[in-house]
C-alpha cells in the first residue's frame, strides 16, 4: 500500500507539471536557435511546435519569436538558455524603453510622427531615388517603390517582403546605402505587422552608418528593439557610439536616444 501511494504521488506530480505546459509555435527565427529535446539540442525552424516546458538556446546574433496557444507572443534576441514557460510570464518593461518603443510603433503604424524621419520628410526619404535609393540597380529601385506603395495601402506584410527583396538586390549590387535604407524601411513594415523579431532581424542585417541621413533613426530603432528583447548590452554600446559620433542630427531623436540610454 505504501508503494502504491508513492506511485500515485509520482503520477500526480507529472500530471500537475504537464498542466502548466502548453505547445508554442515558432513564428520567426534568424540565426542559431535550438530547443532541448530529450537530451539533445535540435535546431529550430519556422512553424516548429514544441512544449513550453522545454528550454531554448540562442547564440549571439540570433532572434527567436514564439507564439503561445492564447495568442501571446514573445521575442528573445540575446544569447543564452531560457526555459520557455518563464519567457511568457508577465514582465515590467522600463519606462525609458516603453516610451521610446511606443514612439517607434506609432511611427511604423503611420501616426502623427510619421511626417518626419531624421529631419527629412518621410515621403521624400522613401520615394525620391536621389535621396533614398541612389546607386541601386533598376530591380532594387523597383522593388523599393513597390514596397512603399504596398505600405501606403496598408499591406505591411507585403511591404516587408518587398523591402527585404530590395535589400538583397542592393547587397548584390554592392550598394550598402541602398541596402541599409531598405532594411530600415523593412523594419518599420515588420513592426506594423506586429513582428518586432522581423524588424530587429532586418536592422541587424545592415549597419546604421551606411544609412546616410537615416543613420540616427536607424541606430535608435536598432537600440530600442535590442533593449526590448534582452540585448541591452548591444543597445548601450550602439547608443554610446552613435552619440559620440554625432549621428543624431535631429534633437528629438537625440533626446530619445539619451532617454533610452538612461534606462539601460
Amino acid at each position: 500500500m505504501k508503494a502504491n501511494r508513492f506511485v500515485v504521488l509520482a503520477v500526480s506530480l507529472v500530471v500537475a507539471a504537464n498542466a502548466f505546459a502548453a505547445p508554442v509555435l515558432v513564428m520567426f527565427v534568424d540565426g542559431s536557435a535550438q530547443v532541448l529535446s530529450g537530451t539533445a539540442w535540435k535546431k529550430l525552424d519556422f512553424d516548429d511546435k514544441f512544449d513550453s516546458a522545454q528550454s531554448v538556446k540562442l547564440v549571439a546574433g540570433a532572434v527567436l519569436e514564439l507564439k503561445a496557444q492564447n495568442g501571446s507572443m514573445v521575442t528573445i534576441a540575446a544569447p543564452g538558455t531560457y526555459l520557455v514557460d518563464t519567457l511568457f510570464k508577465p514582465r515590467t518593461e522600463s519606462s525609458a524603453i516603453a516610451s521610446v518603443a511606443g514612439k517607434l510603433e506609432k511611427l511604423a503604424k503611420g501616426g502623427p510622427v510619421d511626417q518626419t524621419v531624421a529631419g527629412v520628410r518621410g515621403s521624400e526619404a522613401v520615394v525620391a531615388k536621389e535621396t533614398m535609393w541612389a546607386g541601386g540597380t533598376v530591380e532594387a529601385d523597383e522593388a523599393a517603390k513597390e514596397a512603399f506603395q504596398a505600405a501606403q495601402t496598408g499591406n505591411h506584410s507585403g511591404a516587408y517582403a518587398l523591402y527585404m527583396e530590395a535589400f538583397s538586390l542592393y547587397v548584390d549590387a554592392s550598394d550598402p546605402t541602398g541596402a541599409a535604407r531598405a532594411a530600415y524601411s523593412a523594419s518599420l513594415s515588420a513592426i506594423a505587422t506586429g513582428s518586432g523579431a522581423r524588424a530587429l532581424s532586418a536592422l541587424r542585417a545592415a549597419a546604421p552608418e551606411d544609412a546616410g541621413a537615416l543613420r540616427g533613426s536607424y541606430a535608435l530603432n536598432l537600440a530600442t528593439l535590442s533593449a526590448r528583447y534582452g540585448a541591452s548590452a548591444d543597445a548601450k554600446t550602439l547608443l554610446n557610439k552613435a552619440i559620440a559620433a554625432g549621428w543624431f542630427d535631429d534633437p528629438a531623436v537625440l533626446a530619445d536616444a539619451r532617454t533610452l540610454l538612461s534606462g539601460l
